[in-house]
Formats: C-alpha cells, sequence, structure tokens
C-alpha cells in the first residue's frame, strides 16, 4: 500500500512541474529560431551592402539579394530591403558642401517598414541608378541621424537595412512571453 501512495505523490509532483517545463523547453526552442533568424538578416544585410559598395547597380543588387534570399528572408512576400548610399558633398561652395546627404536609395519587398537613415525632408530618387538628382544643393537630403565621422570629404557610405517578420513557432505568446516579431539588421560598408 505505501508502495501506490509514492507512485501517486510522484504523478501529482510531474503533472505540477510538466507545465513550467514546457514552458521553459518551448522558450528555450522559441528564442533558438528568433537568434537563427537574426543571424540570417544580419549576414544578409552585411552581403548587400558588400555588393553595392562593388560598384553594382541597386537593381543588379536587389536581384542577386532575391536569390540569395532564405528564411525567414522572402522579399516578395514578408521582407523589405532598403539600399541606401550616403556621400559627403565635396563640391565647394554648395549648400551641402561638407555634410552627409542621401545620395541613393532604392527599397524593395513587400513588407511596410521605413529606413532608419533620416533626412530633413524627402527626396526623390529617380533614374536607372535611383539617385537624387540634386544631391549638392537640396538641403532636404541630410543625414540627420548618423554619427559622426563616419564618411569622409568626397567618400560614400553604402548602408544595407533588411525587415523581416518571424513566424513563431510555438504558443509562448499565451503565457505572457513575447518574442520580437519583426527583426531588422543593417551593415554599413
Amino acid at each position: 500500500m505505501k508502495r501506490l501512495n509514492n507512485r501517486g505523490q510522484s504523478l501529482v509532483e510531474f503533472a505540477l512541474v510538466l507545465p513550467f517545463l514546457m514552458l521553459v523547453v518551448l522558450g528555450v526552442v522559441e528564442v533558438g529560431y528568433v537568434l537563427l533568424d537574426q543571424h540570417v538578416v544580419t549576414k544578409m544585410s552585411r552581403e548587400g551592402s558588400n555588393l553595392i559598395s562593388r560598384n553594382t547597380t541597386l537593381d543588379d543588387a536587389v536581384t542577386a539579394m532575391k536569390g540569395m534570399s532564405t528564411r525567414p528572408v522572402n522579399l516578395d512576400a514578408n521582407s523589405r530591403l532598403i539600399f541606401s548610399v550616403i556621400k559627403k558633398v565635396a563640391t565647394v561652395g554648395t549648400p551641402n558642401y561638407n555634410k552627409e546627404v542621401l545620395y541613393q536609395r532604392h527599397a524593395y519587398g513587400s513588407l511596410s517598414a521605413a529606413s532608419a537613415i533620416a533626412t530633413r525632408g524627402g527626396g526623390a530618387f529617380s533614374g536607372p541608378d535611383h539617385s537624387a538628382p540634386n544631391s549638392d544643393s537640396d538641403t532636404n537630403l541630410q543625414v540627420t541621424n548618423l554619427p559622426p565621422g563616419m564618411v569622409t570629404l568626397g567618400g560614400m557610405l553604402y548602408v544595407t537595412e533588411i525587415y523581416t517578420t518571424h513566424p513563431l513557432l510555438t504558443p509562448l505568446q499565451r503565457f505572457g512571453v513575447t518574442v520580437p516579431q519583426t527583426l531588422y539588421s543593417v551593415a554599413y560598408f
């Protein structure tokens, strides 16, 4: 009789511990997938900046990035790719002399997301190279949130930003545990 009581006690203890154990296991699995997905997004943003820094057109770089994309990045369904080229104007006597300006920008993808690189105003980027027509004189193109010293006079900075969604694999949100559902990475070259 004593043996049956021990089994019953073990079963009750296991039933009490099981939900917490499952929560920990699900949390480890979900965080592991978030870290894996963030690694993929970071690697792709670095590759994008590397591509556009080699005189590749922005359209060709988008085509290459579409070919390289893998889970979780799907530019046709749940991601956004933003290429930006920032230059420090070297033309003496222009309003943007010695200022960082947004020289080129091209965005592709179905996810609604905006670039983290801010300018004083807007900017129209047109033509086959997606460049600003008056980058030396349009003060609205001046970048306002770039750390100082990233671009030398007459130099260029190539930036790739990738946003993507992370589909949850586990029902952790039902237990009040949240993990990011939108991942972001930026790379500067």
